[in-house]
């Protein structure tokens, strides 16, 4: 895979106050299998954005959706052990910065995976977040479907997603960087600029 070069479009130091506080970037997967694609172009994404934001954005955890699958979908009745994993999962993305979500394109959405772990998160559970779509599709017919479907749901959430989604098709894929380079390259910005509005204003000190 061919390495790319671009020029930041990060806003520079002065213009506005930087980030005060690590900025957490967590990778969020809904791909029912394990390993997939989809995961390797949202770590990729997520790598990518963080390297291009620098200091004090770090990437955090990648959460493969599909290894607590059976805490989404039965709930207690999978025991204690899932449980703990997806408690740690909802503590995680909700105490984010930025959440890369991806999802392939599965019957003209995202996928019922994805959706059930959404189902599970507190209203407002993602205000403060930045979150970046991902969505892998097999043909161009129905490539925007699951990134229109899903950003409804991610404001619901509290979500702010202010950047166009990552749009891939599979065959994409094989040039990962030469296609993420445009897009890291006019959004990037936009994220940094977004997570610094969204943190939260520290009270005045009272007067003496």
């Amino acid at each position: 895979m061919p390495s790319v070069a671009f020029e930041s479009q990060v806003v520079p130091q002065g213009a506005q106050e930087p980030p005060v506080w690590p900025q957490s970037v967590v990778t969020l997967v809904g791909n029912p299998r394990a390993g997939s694609r989809t995961a390797a172009a949202a770590a990729s994404v997520a790598e990518l954005l963080a390297s291009e934001l620098g200091t004090p954005y770090r990437i955090d955890e990648l959460i493969d959706l599909v290894t607590i699958a059976p805490a989404i979908f039965q709930g207690e009745q999978a025991g204690a052990e899932a449980q703990a994993a997806l408690e740690s999962a909802v503590d995680l993305v909700s105490s984010a910065s930025v959440i890369v979500v991806a999802t392939p394109v599965y019957k003209g959405s995202y996928t019922g995976l994805l959706k059930s772990f959404l189902d599970v998160l507190r209203p407002s559970a993602l205000a403060g977040s930045v979150v970046v779509p991902v969505t892998v599709s097999a043909a161009p017919s129905h490539k925007l479907l699951a990134d229109q479907h899903i950003r409804p749901v991610l404001a619901e959430l509290g979500a702010s997603v202010p950047v166009p989604g990552v749009i891939l098709e599979e065959r994409d894929l094989e040039d990962l960087q030469v296609v993420l380079s445009g897009w890291i390259r006019d959004n990037a910005g936009i994220v940094q600029a977004t997570t610094i509005a969204l943190q939260p204003v520290a009270e005045p000190t009272p007067a003496r």
